[in-house]
């Protein structure tokens, strides 16, 4: 429950500082219930000892607002840029926030 809570507030600062970027007031995103609910996924992709036969995730794009990412020392993280994936080595401590298809066309 404390992490939750802990998601919840930076999930609503950053809709506060997404929507000062975009030249509006604070809590316009907030205002349009974009912060309304939250859920929480964890996924867990231990390394392989036969790379050739792990699978993964299929390619995908996020469904929602924003998605805040931790990835872990494997990686794995790759993103679409001009129809080409290129790989995003994990950064140790780093938080990954993808913008997400509902915030793409708010």
């Amino acid at each position: 429950m404390e992490f939750s809570r802990h998601g919840q507030v930076l999930g609503n600062l950053l809709f506060e500082l997404l929507s000062e970027a975009l030249g509006l007031l604070p809590d316009h995103l907030k205002d349009m219930d974009c912060a309304k609910g939250h859920l929480i996924f964890c996924h867990c992709y231990p390394s392989c000892r036969e790379p050739e036969l792990k699978m993964g995730t299929r390619s995908h794009t996020d469904p929602d607002f924003i998605t805040i990412l931790f990835q872990d020392h494997v990686g794995g993280l790759k993103v679409l840029v001009q129809n080409y994936w290129i790989d995003m080595p994990p950064i140790p401590g780093a938080l990954v926030l993808n913008i997400g298809d509902l915030l793409q066309v708010s």
